[in-house]
């Protein structure tokens, strides 16, 4: 049988001998054959030790790993021997074994939640799809790599390694926690496949359909096609075949005839801020803003109010708006809510509606703004534009400021409806998933929307409405029609 070839970030992996390992790929990178392969090669180099290889459910342990390191393990030419069905491991002829079994239990009781591993005692471990794997449970995967005393009294040592494969993911995850991209922790080390470090086993059809379904623009490219982490998304795209970004995208700047529109959202460490402009025929311009991951609202502000006077000029009128996020103050008069912090920070005025969070003013938000995306202006200009400039979008966290086009990614895809509705008067409606993520970010714009689009005239509007109320005026002053061909104006 041909053996398998491998190149690259692949063959760098496999002969990786760092304690601990995090390869994060996108589907079809052969991530977990690639990690099955280096699980049979130790097990080659050490005959008699111990390992195992398994995910966090059992059923997808017996039902996909299991088969899976039986096919590849013939290909690489291993005899795994027989299942031991009391010991759930496979009892290789050269007196290794490989135990194979899910690690989750349904006892929140930490006796029983980490029975599993507190029993095992092996030289290696390798998690397939290690996002399903709580953080708890797997910091606890330390402890099982335990030294052979049976094999040291027979003068052997095995090297000990610790390996996930998950999905790509999250940037707020424990693995990103444990693995950052930088490598910085002694140890550990990350890596991410792409489709492309796995091109010369896909055949080019199916790399261009992949592709052609996920193009870059696509916010799931980082993760499916690239392999970078990013936030999970699953479900119906709410601005799906609206949102076009050779329509809607394009670079723009702060315009001085318009007032600048802020908006704030507070998830959990995850704080957002928006910027916004209407144009003079009712449109709505999205300018920037910043993405904050892990940090609390006193270390996002300072950045927010370091980037905003950089982008809007001094003497601009700024208006600010937020959901109604903590504006209930305790009785006793102790705490600061949200919204009086915000105040105090930016020392403005922060507007917000009481009922922004209900599911039909949210609901009606996003009908506004699909009107906005489908709809030209009188100068025939699209209604709705989103800044282009790289520079504009932007994620803040400890580790620093870089730019990412968030807004883009949410409305092209990331911002989705909930797989649940709701009852509103007894009515179902459908509601956004809230992933503290896409759905903070689109949050923003919708309060922009309700505090200062929805039911208010534009500036067109108004200055239609200020020349009937001059040229009224005029007209009584003479005495004369002013309007008609007899009339001062001639019109």
């Amino acid at each position: 049988m041909q053996p398998l070839t491998f190149l690259g970030k692949h063959f760098d992996f496999l002969h990786d001998t760092t304690p601990e390992l995090d390869l994060e790929g996108a589907r079809n990178c052969g991530k977990t054959i690639l990690c099955l392969w280096k699980e049979l090669e130790a097990l080659k180099t050490y005959p008699g030790m111990w390992s195992y290889i398994g995910r966090y459910s059992d059923d997808a342990t017996q039902q996909l790993l299991r088969p899976e390191l039986e096919r590849v393990a013939e290909i690489h030419g291993t005899d795994l021997g027989d299942w031991n069905r009391n010991e759930n491991c496979y009892e290789l002829p050269t007196g290794s074994r490989i135990f194979s079994f899910g690690l989750r239990t349904q006892s929140p009781d930490p006796d029983v939640r980490y029975k599993k591993i507190r029993g095992m005692s092996v030289s290696r471990i390798y998690v397939d799809q290690a996002e399903e794997l709580p953080g708890d449970i797997a910091s606890e995967l330390r402890f099982p790599l335990r030294p052979d005393i049976k094999a040291r009294l027979h003068g052997h040592r095995y090297p000990r390694q610790l390996t996930f494969s998950p999905n790509p993911a999250d940037t707020d995850s424990w693995l990103a926690r444990q693995f950052p991209t930088d490598n910085r922790y002694k140890g550990r080390r990350y890596y991410s496949l792409s489709l492309f470090d796995n091109a010369h086993n896909l055949e080019q059809e199916q790399l261009d359909a992949l592709l052609l379904e996920f193009p870059p623009e696509h916010p799931k490219h980082a993760t499916l096609i690239l392999g970078q982490r990013g936030p999970t998304i699953i479900g119906d795209a709410i601005y799906d075949k609206l949102y076009d970004r050779k329509l809607h995208r394009r670079d723009v700047d702060y315009r001085p005839d318009a007032d600048v529109l802020e908006s704030f959202e507070v998830g959990k460490h995850n704080p957002f801020w928006v910027l916004a402009q209407r144009t003079h025929h009712g449109g709505l311009t999205l300018l920037g803003g910043i993405k904050g991951e892990r940090l609390m609202l006193e270390d996002f502000l300072p950045i927010v109010l370091k980037h905003r006077s950089e982008w809007i000029p001094r003497g601009a009128t700024i208006k600010t708006c937020t959901g109604p996020m903590g504006d209930k103050q305790a009785s006793d008069g102790s705490r600061q809510t949200l919204v009086q912090r915000l105040r105090t920070t930016l020392k403005a005025k922060v507007e917000y509606q009481d009922h922004a969070n209900a599911p039909d003013v949210q609901l009606a938000m996003i009908e506004e703004l699909s009107g906005l995306l489908r709809r030209r202006l009188a100068n025939g200009e699209q209604a709705f534009t989103l800044n282009a400039r790289p520079d504009r979008w932007l994620v803040a966290s400890a580790d620093g400021i870089s730019p990412k086009p968030f807004m883009a990614y949410a409305l092209e895809g990331g911002y989705v409806w909930s797989a649940h509705d709701v009852s509103v008067s007894h009515d179902r409606m459908r509601k956004p998933k809230d992933d503290g993520d896409y759905a903070n970010a689109m949050r923003c714009v919708e309060h922009i929307l309700l505090n200062f689009c929805v039911n208010q005239p534009t500036q067109a509007e108004q200055d239609a409405e200020m020349l009937e109320r001059l040229k009224s005026e005029a007209a009584q002053r003479l005495n004369v029609p002013y309007a008609g061909p007899d009339s001062w104006l001639g019109f």
